[in-house]
């Protein structure tokens, strides 16, 4: 669970009623092991420009290029779309 903004509470809430114990990942190093990732809602351009800042950006991009599976909803769909129809996200740089 990517535990930097957002509806983290909630969706952490929601695993351990599936039996499912969630590691929050606020570091790269957090990202190791993982069986999977889940970027929650929030406000994209926030967790994005965190993701930057942290150094998480180019690490989840990484775990997802190897094949580790990452599912967003709401603004973490949108982090983890790999196309858009309007602009890019402004932490992109680009």
């Amino acid at each position: 669970m990517l535990a930097l903004q957002g509806d983290v509470r909630e969706h952490v809430e929601i695993l351990r009623k599936l039996g499912v114990e969630p590691v929050e990942v606020r570091k790269s190093e957090d990202l190791m092991g993982l069986a999977g990732l889940i970027v929650p809602g929030g406000e994209s351009t926030t967790i994005g420009k965190q993701m930057v800042e942290t150094g998480l950006l180019d690490s989840v991009r990484s775990y997802f290029y190897k094949g580790g599976p990452v599912w967003g909803t709401c603004a973490g769909m949108v982090l983890a779309a790999s196309a858009t129809t309007g602009g890019r996200q402004p932490f992109s740089g680009s």
